[in-house]
């Protein structure tokens, strides 16, 4: 029997885009949609338009939330299907896309998450699909998963199982809960597919256009606790020191047994976002990464290896001040 699909907008001043929103998940067709709104009482027109799509919507509010994580919690809470996504308002959803998902878990009753291509459409007008996460790279999955969230549905029971996302969480609660999966769940019982259901649309008012470093600190944050309970307290001063680390995050439930993996985890953190240095404080952290916990050159893949490579470069100076003088030559040079 197909699947009940739950699919949560949560919206905040999207009236631009979230009839688009709309129109995309119920020009489909699928018969046994639940389709819930939750706008965190918007004045810029979205109530009326909400209003007006309501004999299509299976429960929708406009009211004051603590933000996207309380939206999508707050939705979740009146979910009573067997497969959960969320679409944010200024996202659409790609034709039969919700044929596809319910498909796939008709087929496998087992399965845990599906996942198909998001199309990211930048500001102009330009599209392309970022990576899939392959279901058979079991160490890619925990560090560097792709998290297309858009395109990616998950097993309901298993999400209210862990609580719904972090709700202190602004930016990276799809991270963050994707983490929570794999460490409760394990690897198994996940299909991708390299086929197009969502569409991301990144415009100037988006949250990933303009606060990246916010992404980065949440994350941060989120590694922070795993090396913590893992016990790589050195790895965790490093993320300290670099970040302004968000608070009272609920935490993956991870432990000593997990500590190899985290460490991997957050190495290729540290690398990714700080081989090149930009102020003092990330080159005093990195400094210390590579005094008190180097990476196991053993365990990097080739873009690690060149990351490392050129961290090892821009620490390669007596200090801080050695290090502006060394960036302002090469500037004057170039």
């Amino acid at each position: 029997m197909p699947p009940r699909i739950s699919l949560i907008t949560p919206s905040y001043q999207q009236a631009n885009y979230l009839e688009e929103c709309l129109r995309s998940v119920h020009e489909q067709g699928y018969a046994d949609l639940e389709h819930i709104v939750v706008d965190g009482g918007s004045s810029d027109g979205s109530a009326a338009l909400l209003e007006r799509w309501s004999p299509k919507l299976a429960w929708w509010c406009s009211e004051a939330d603590g933000g996207q994580s309380a939206a999508i919690n707050k939705g979740l809470a009146r979910a009573t299907g067997q497969v959960f996504g969320w679409l944010n308002s200024d996202d659409a959803l790609l034709p039969g896309s919700l044929q596809r998902i319910a498909d796939a878990f008709e087929q496998d009753p087992t399965l845990l998450v599906y996942g198909g291509q998001r199309v990211v459409q930048a500001t102009d007008g330009s599209r392309h699909s970022p990576p899939l996460d392959d279901a058979a790279d079991r160490d890619g999955l925990f560090i560097r998963p792709q998290v297309n969230q858009q395109s990616t549905f998950f097993r309901l029971d298993a999400v209210r199982a862990l609580g719904g996302v972090d709700e202190r969480l602004r930016y990276v609660m799809d991270l963050e809960f994707w983490w929570q999966l794999l460490f409760a769940y394990g690897c198994d019982h996940l299909r991708f597919e390299p086929i197009p259901l969502a569409l991301f649309r990144l415009h100037t008012d988006s949250k990933t256009s303009r606060e990246q470093q916010s992404f980065v600190d949440e994350t941060a944050a989120i590694l922070h606790g795993m090396c913590t309970r893992s016990g790589l307290h050195a790895l965790a001063a490093v993320l300290a020191s670099a970040h302004d680390l968000p608070t009272e995050l609920r935490g993956v439930p991870v432990t000593s047994a997990h500590a190899d993996l985290v460490r991997r985890i957050t190495e290729h953190f540290l690398l990714r976002w700080h081989h090149l240095v930009f102020n003092e404080r990330v080159f005093q952290a990195m400094r210390r990464f590579m005094a008190e916990c180097p990476p196991d050159a053993s365990s990097l893949d080739a873009e690690q290896e060149q990351w490392l490579a050129t961290l090892r470069k821009e620490l390669n100076v007596p200090g801080w001040w050695a290090f502006r003088l060394r960036r302002k030559w090469q500037h004057l040079v170039s």
